[in-house]
């Protein structure tokens, strides 16, 4: 005697649901399909960015209030505050470091620093 198995209804209709879903959010991005491509550069809000930067949410609120010169750029719609992902790469870049920089300062302070050559 053999094993019944009987499927679940809902089981089976979150299966079809699950499948039409990842059916609908496959698009295709380029220039052959006449889109922008803004899904490689999207709009993020804090807390996605916190998570993409490895930083809390308040270091980036921290960020945003520093002066207009040096502050993390942002778009504020509504009382959402949202950060391109390209723009915060593009800030964060002045701040790429190699090395220790206590030790390149002080090879700098003795006249030793070997950029330059």
């Amino acid at each position: 005697m053999g094993r019944r198995f009987v499927r679940n209804a809902s089981v089976a209709a979150i299966t079809r649901t699950e499948m039409r879903e990842a059916d609908n959010s496959f698009r295709p991005v380029g220039p052959a399909h006449g889109v922008a491509g803004t899904d490689l550069d999207p709009f993020l809000p804090l807390r996605s960015l916190a998570a993409y930067a490895g930083v809390s949410v308040r270091t980036l609120r921290q960020y945003l209030a520093l002066p207009p010169d040096r502050a993390l750029p942002c778009y504020r719609v509504g009382g959402k505050i949202l950060v391109r992902r390209s723009e915060f790469d593009a800030w964060m870049a002045p701040y790429r470091s190699r090395g220790r920089p206590e030790l390149a300062r002080a090879l700098r302070d003795f006249g030793l620093d070997r950029t330059d050559a």
